[in-house]
């Protein structure tokens, strides 16, 4: 969660240093980075503990701002639960259920969901840090995975990974050497 303005540049300087090429939201072309940039200044609005007018039509701009690009990314992320250092590497179908949490330095590639099994579900997955997502990825359910684990292209993820540094793919996810 960002709550002071230190906090929200410290966000902001771990997503750009972990973005690798192309992630500048100066840069005209780079929609990524302004998505990830608007959504860590939505969060920083959101958080503030009193607003005043202008702060909260503000929040409303950023709000819009990010749910403009969203739209034609194809993302959907709700706020207060990505950790800093997050890294998607291109567009394409990206939806997070708004109870998950992603731990600091993920790497997520397009088409991943990381979600709920049914809409009553308030238990999403929780995910460590340093974690890969492949794309076509699908984590289902009230689940862990743990740090600096590895999830391949299209694997159906439904059961916890608990041990550090492990690579599952297939469908259903299953650990591979």
């Amino acid at each position: 969660m960002i709550n002071t303005k230190k906090e929200l540049n410290f966000f902001i300087n771990e997503d750009k240093k972990n973005a690798g090429r192309n992630h500048n939201p100066l840069y005209i072309g780079d929609e990524i980075g302004k998505y990830l940039l608007f959504l860590r200044k939505k969060e920083y609005a959101y958080n503030l503990s009193k607003r005043s007018l202008i702060q909260k039509i503000h929040y409303f701009y950023l709000k819009y701002r990010q749910h403009h690009l969203g739209v034609k990314l194809g993302f959907d992320i709700p706020i207060n639960s990505i950790g800093p250092g997050f890294r998607i590497d291109h567009w394409g179908f990206l939806a997070i259920n708004e109870y998950a949490k992603i731990g600091k330095n993920c790497h997520i590639y397009g088409d991943v969901t990381i979600g709920v099994k049914n809409k009553n579900d308030k238990t999403a997955p929780i995910i460590g840090d340093n974690v890969e997502i492949g794309t076509g990825a699908r984590i289902i359910g009230p689940i862990t995975i743990a740090s600096d684990c590895k999830i391949g292209a299209n694997a159906c993820v439904t059961h916890s990974i608990l041990e550090k540094g492990k690579t599952v793919v297939g469908v259903p996810a299953h650990e591979i050497n």
